[in-house]
């Protein structure tokens, strides 16, 4: 057999492969990582960890009868928006802060893309389904708890539309970190600087916003929780309150943008 003829047999057994694009097998790899949320466990623990977190808080509040009605549902709303924006960030960061460093540790991010699918595609199926778990059982559930009580407790019915919007400003906010953990997840080999820098930030948001100067507060998304109550009790809005909003969606997409270049970079 001549060398000419050993090559066609060869080039005979091949199966031309038609590469992929930015998107290949992002599909698949959603489904897989919404099968971890709505598959087991995760999704009733989580919204029973945010129920009882922010409905806990708001029923204490209604609850008090020595406030009138339309004093306690204020209060309550407010409430709900405050504590739900720092504490789902909190529970974003810790949730989210394994999400690529485990799988790196483990060894199956190596194996996921020596698969058809491309690296930007392991980052946003992530992406999507802890938005999407997020969004659901810690504000979506919860919301909806709040709006019953407040109709049974108080005998006041919720502005929907308002309150959808409110809750629309929350959910940047947990795209907001939930784009950061990925995004950190990608530099880093460890836990510890992904969890650690997240709630830093939370937390210097939290205590120290005040001390600021007042370009580096707007540029974050620490007044999120404010706009967001402001929004869901027909407040007045603050002049600038546009700017916190375009600066963290801003900010997020940059996230998105650092992590898919930084996880296509990775050497396995």
């Amino acid at each position: 057999m001549t060398r000419a003829t050993s090559v066609a047999n060869v080039e005979a057994t091949l199966i031309p492969v038609v590469p992929t694009g930015w998107w290949g097998g992002l599909g698949n790899l959603v489904r897989k990582e919404l099968g971890q949320w709505w598959g087991t466990r995760l999704w009733w623990i989580q919204l029973l960890v945010w129920m009882v977190i922010l409905n806990g808080v708001t029923t204490v509040i209604m609850l008090d009868s020595g406030v009138d009605a339309a004093a306690r549902f204020d209060e309550a709303l407010q409430t709900f928006m405050l504590v739900g924006a720092t504490a789902i960030g909190i529970g974003v960061v810790l949730t989210v802060q394994g999400a690529v460093v485990g799988e790196k540790e483990l060894g199956t991010a190596a194996w996921v893309v020596s698969k058809p699918v491309s690296r930007a595609s392991f980052v946003l199926a992530k992406l999507i389904a802890y938005t999407v778990g997020f969004v659901v059982t810690a504000l979506v559930g919860p919301a909806v708890v709040f709006a019953v009580e407040a109709a049974v407790l108080l005998s006041l019915p919720v502005s929907y539309g308002s309150f959808a919007i409110g809750l629309g400003v929350l959910a940047l906010a947990v795209f907001f970190y939930i784009a950061l953990t990925l995004a950190l997840g990608t530099l880093f080999t460890s836990r510890g600087p992904v969890a650690g820098i997240g709630i830093a930030l939370l937390l210097i948001g939290l205590f120290f916003n005040g001390m600021l100067p007042q370009p580096v507060v707007l540029a974050m998304p620490w007044l999120l929780g404010d706009i967001a109550s402001a929004v869901a009790l027909g407040s007045t809005l603050p002049s600038n309150w546009l700017v916190p909003v375009i600066a963290t969606a801003v900010a997020s997409i940059a996230f998105v943008f650092v992590a898919v270049r930084s996880f296509g970079r990775e050497e396995f």
